[in-house]
């Protein structure tokens, strides 16, 4: 598992001017043949 951090960017609503929130995220790498648990009930 790898985790980034996506910077916000800047927004406009009308006159104003904004950011959007800043995320992580992680990236998971599978093996060929493995799977997650969970997206199975999904």
């Amino acid at each position: 598992v790898a985790t980034i951090n996506v910077k916000p960017k800047k927004k406009r609503w009308g006159r104003s001017v904004g950011r959007t929130r800043s995320m992580k995220k992680a990236i998971i790498t599978l093996k060929k043949g493995e799977k997650l648990d969970f997206i199975e009930g999904v």
